[in-house]
C-alpha cells in the first residue's frame, strides 16, 4: 500500500503520515506546500524509512496527477486545507475555495484517471454540524442535520459531496471522513492553520511555565488525540469494505472545557478561571461547542475504537514531548 497524504506537514497530517507509516507494508507521500523542518525530521524519525517528502500545491492539478501517477500510489488520503476563521474569511475567500475546494476536486480527478489508485478518503470536520442545537452530550450522526453558516463548513460539506459523486463515476471506495478538534503532537502556526486550539494553547503554556486566565469551562467538545485520528483513518483504509461516503471519527465522548483544563492543571499548568472570555487568555465560547461525533459507523465497517480518552491522550502528549 503506497498512500499519498496531501497536507501531510500540516497538524493533522504530520499525525496520519506517522500512524499510517508505522503500520506494516505501507510507504507514505507527504506531501505539502509546507517547508521539511528539523522539527518534521525528529517527529518522523520512527518511521521515515517509510515516508516519502513531496513539494505540493493542491492547487496544481497537474502536480497532483505527476505525484500520484508518478509515484504509483494506491491510496489518498487529503488533508489539504486551510482552517479560517471567519475573520480570515473576509481576506482570504478565494484562496480557502481554491484550496478547500478545487483541491479537492484535483486530487478526485487524479484518482479517476490513475488505475493504480484503489480508495480516496477525503478528511472532513465536525465544523459542518455547527455549534449542537439541543443536548450537547447527544452524539450526532451523519444523517444529522448541517449548518453550513460559515465558508470552511461550506468547502467541507462540498468536498464531501464531490467525492461521493467520483465514487460513482469511478467506481471506487470514496468517502468522506468527519473529525472533530484534534489536540496532540505538532500543532504549530502555520499559514493555513493560524490559531492554536485552546489544548495547544494550553500545552505552550504549561511548557512555558507561563499562568494563564481561562474561560468557558462548560463549554463542550469531543477533544481527540491525534494518535486515534490517524489509527481510524488506517483502520478505515483497510477495511474490507464501506457501506457510507462519510464517516465520523472522534473519541466519541464530549467534555467540558473544564475536564481539559483540569487535565494540564493536573500536570503543572497554573490557571484561573474568569467569567468574561474577553479579559482571558485562552477562551471557549458558546459558537465553538460541539456535540461528540457518533462513531458507530466507523465501529462497524472498520472495527475502530478509541484508545485515547481524554487525560490518557494529554499524558501520551506530555510524554512525547512533542
Amino acid at each position: 500500500m503506497k498512500i499519498l497524504v496531501t497536507g501531510g506537514l500540516g497538524f493533522v497530517g504530520i499525525n496520519l503520515v506517522r500512524g499510517l507509516a508505522a503500520r506494516p507494508g505501507v510507504r507514505v507521500v507527504a506531501a505539502d506546500v509546507l517547508p521539511w523542518d528539523d522539527a518534521i525530521e525528529h517527529f518522523l524519525a520512527p518511521v521515515r524509512g517509510q515516508v516519502v517528502p513531496r513539494r505540493l500545491d493542491v492547487r496544481d492539478r497537474a502536480a497532483v496527477e505527476e505525484i500520484v501517477a508518478g509515484e504509483a500510489i494506491t491510496h489518498i488520503v487529503h488533508a489539504a486545507a486551510i482552517t479560517a476563521t471567519d475573520d480570515e474569511e473576509r481576506t482570504r475567500a478565494a484562496e480557502i475555495v481554491a484550496v478547500n475546494l478545487q483541491g479537492a476536486i484535483h486530487v478526485l480527478d487524479a484518482a479517476l484517471a490513475a488505475p493504480a489508485v484503489e480508495r480516496v478518503i477525503v478528511v472532513s470536520s465536525s465544523g459542518v454540524y455547527g455549534a449542537p442545537a439541543s443536548d450537547p452530550l447527544l452524539p450526532v450522526r451523519e444523517t444529522d442535520p448541517l449548518d453550513l453558516s460559515n465558508l470552511y463548513a461550506i468547502t467541507k460539506h462540498s468536498a464531501e459531496l464531490l467525492a461521493a459523486r467520483y465514487a460513482v463515476l469511478s467506481g471506487k471506495p470514496m468517502a468522506a471522513v468527519r473529525l472533530p478538534g484534534v489536540y496532540g503532537p505538532m500543532e504549530r502556526s502555520k499559514e493555513s492553520r493560524r490559531h492554536l486550539s485552546a489544548p495547544g494553547r494550553l500545552m505552550a503554556a504549561l511548557r512555558e511555565e507561563r499562568p494563564v486566565r481561562v474561560a468557558g469551562r462548560g463549554i463542550m467538545r469531543d477533544w481527540t488525540y491525534a494518535a486515534d485520528v490517524a489509527q481510524g483513518i488506517a483502520a478505515l483504509l483497510s477495511a474490507g469494505r464501506w457501506r457510507h461516503s462519510v464517516y465520523n471519527l472522534s473519541c466519541g465522548v464530549a467534555v467540558p472545557f473544564r475536564a481539559v483544563v483540569e487535565a494540564f492543571v493536573g500536570a503543572g499548568l497554573r490557571a484561573e478561571w474568569v467569567a468574561d472570555p474577553d479579559a482571558a487568555d485562552i477562551a471557549m465560547r458558546p459558537q465553538q461547542a460541539r456535540a461528540a461525533l457518533n462513531i458507530e459507523r466507523l465501529r462497524t465497517d472498520a472495527a475502530f475504537e478509541p484508545a485515547f480518552p481524554l487525560v490518557a491522550g494529554i499524558a501520551a502528549w506530555l510524554e512525547s514531548g512533542e
